[in-house]
């Protein structure tokens, strides 16, 4: 008879929270399973939890998703999927190894390593930047932490020309191999520091999905400047869209940063953490630079 893992009070807790909030509509179905996945570290161990716990639906992707899922867990054993200390440099150093396990949990654990949910959840980022009226064929888009390049695979129809910055060689070379055939994507590395190296160009929106967190991770100061440098960099009446500015858990505290960023580099705030997604809980910031 296979044996259940111990669970220690921190990963009880960790799950029950999971589920709970799985069960009341706040998280999706893939949410759910990268917070389970985050607490027991075994992708056979969420299954199993699952299973004694009755949640039929849940362990039913589990199961669909069961290579990915080994994916994901290879990375939270490698320790890859905790915040890093020792600044960029440490960051660099962890996405450089974690997209070469799992490129597509790589760059969104709630992916579950499958390149079919992460076209889904990308989709759906498109589809708000659309609804915001942040895109167009005159716009030019910076994507600040551009992973693997599935942002530019799906903007590029739609925008003028977009360009994806990274502090992972490895990312970088993913992101150019994917986009080989797009004529409107580049992509560049950066010091992660500051984005001096692109000063002299000019962008209508940037963007920065799940990248904001690792700046903030480095650094207050560090966040900070990204802010002061897109303003510098932006179109009159052009946003910096923060999709998740840290994940310090405390939704509060990032509104008020970005609230006392935006005043400092005179912005103004059109969303100031709002809950817009279905298929993943990340909170939108969007500045737009006041002409």
């Amino acid at each position: 008879m296979e044996q259940r893992p111990h669970l220690s009070p921190e990963m009880s807790a960790a799950a029950d929270a999971a589920l709970a909030a799985f069960a009341r509509g706040e998280i999706s179905a893939e949410i759910a399973l990268m917070r389970l996945l985050l607490a027991f570290g075994d992708a056979s161990a969420v299954m199993a939890h699952l299973e004694k716990a009755g949640r039929s639906e849940l362990l039913q992707l589990a199961r669909a998703h069961r290579e990915g899922l080994s994916g994901v867990a290879a990375l939270v054993a490698a320790g890859l999927t905790a915040e890093r200390t020792g600044g960029i440099a440490a960051i660099r150093a962890q996405f450089d190894v974690a997209v070469r396990l799992a490129p597509e949990a790589a760059v969104a654990l709630y992916s579950l390593g499958s390149a079919e949910t992460l076209a889904r959840t990308t989709a759906e980022i498109v589809e708000k930047l659309r609804e915001w009226h942040l895109l167009g064929p005159e716009i030019a888009v910076l994507d600040i932490g551009c992973g693997i390049g599935r942002i530019e695979r799906a903007l590029a129809p739609h925008v003028a020309r977009i360009t994806g910055i990274d502090v992972s060689s490895a990312m970088i070379a993913e992101a150019k191999q994917r986009c080989r055939d797009i004529p409107n994507v580049d992509f560049a590395m950066c010091s992660g520091s500051n984005l001096e190296d692109i000063a002299a160009d000019r962008f209508g929106l940037i963007l920065a999905v799940d990248a904001f967190p690792y700046l903030v991770a480095a650094g207050d100061a560090i966040a900070a400047r990204h802010v002061a440098d897109a303003a510098a960099l932006l179109d009159a009446g052009g946003v910096l869209a923060i999709l998740n500015y840290s994940y310090r858990g405390d939704l509060d505290r990032d509104r008020a940063d970005l609230a006392e960023l935006a005043a400092r580099h005179r912005y103004i705030v059109e969303r100031n953490g709002t809950r817009d997604f279905a298929l993943w809980d990340g909170a939108t910031f969007l500045l737009r630079r006041n002409s």
